[in-house]
């Protein structure tokens, strides 16, 4: 849970497993069928602009603190799902069907625990606090050690401009519709369509925000599918809810 100091400003990682939304989560409580998808052969090679994009700004912290958060890379967390899904598969001999009796629900729950978080590969650094706050970097996790050996944004948030402002990074989750179905950014297949898609959704952000401390993806927008993306805050913060690009 997020705790504050004396000023009121967030002094911890307000990331909380508790609450943070798990993709699996709905199946795993017996309230979903698993998508076929993640049993079966679906393939998505033919992305269009059709397909509805959610960014869902799930964890934020101030960004001193950012090399304290799980930084995942997409394909880790793509493995941690698939790890439970055969850890699932094994226990209840097979996923097809979809869905779990209440038997399986606690059988999944003792030996495999809460299904795994949500990889969060889309990252925005913003400075200045209420209406004054404002995007200044956003990136994507290309790999698990982010921010452990230092960033280069965060070190240009040391200039004099900067100081006295309040810095905050927001880690984001990435959501598809299309087909009649809700797809979380792992469950893409295959691996190559899923980088594609978060190295497309990036480009078209940066282009929309302009961030003044990225130096690429600025002068054109890059993006392979330029999709109608819908930005929700789920941190009881105003800052780009509802925000459309």
């Amino acid at each position: 849970m997020q705790t504050r100091g004396k000023d009121g400003e967030i002094s911890v990682n307000t990331a909380s497993d508790k609450y943070m939304f798990k993709p699996l989560s709905p199946w795993s409580k017996g309230k979903q069928p698993l998508p076929e998808r993640l049993y079966g052969k679906i393939k998505d090679d033919n992305p269009d602009e059709s397909w509805d994009v959610w960014i869902s700004m799930e964890e934020m912290g101030p960004i001193y603190k950012a090399k304290e958060m799980d930084w995942l890379s997409l394909k880790d967390s793509r493995d941690r799902t698939q790890q439970y899904l055969k850890e699932a598969s094994e226990l209840i001999n097979g996923l097809e069907g979809g869905w779990l009796d209440g038997e399986e629900r606690l059988m999944l729950f003792k030996e495999l625990g809460e299904p795994p978080k949500p990889c969060l590969p889309l990252y925005i650094i913003t400075c200045g606090k209420g209406k004054e706050e404002k995007v200044v970097y956003a990136g994507i996790t290309k790999n698990s050690s982010r921010f452990k050996g230092g960033h280069l944004a965060s070190l240009k948030l040391h200039h004099p401009k900067y100081e006295g402002k309040l810095k905050r990074v927001y880690r984001c989750s990435i959501w598809f519709h299309f087909n009649g179905e809700y797809i979380f950014l792992d469950w893409i297949q295959p691996d190559s369509v899923a980088v594609e898609l978060l190295d497309s959704i990036e480009s078209q952000f940066i282009y929309h925000f302009q961030p003044e401390l990225n130096t690429r993806k600025k002068k054109k927008n890059y993006t392979k599918w330029e999709f109608s993306i819908h930005i929700q805050n789920f941190l009881k913060e105003a800052f780009l809810n509802d925000t459309f690009i």
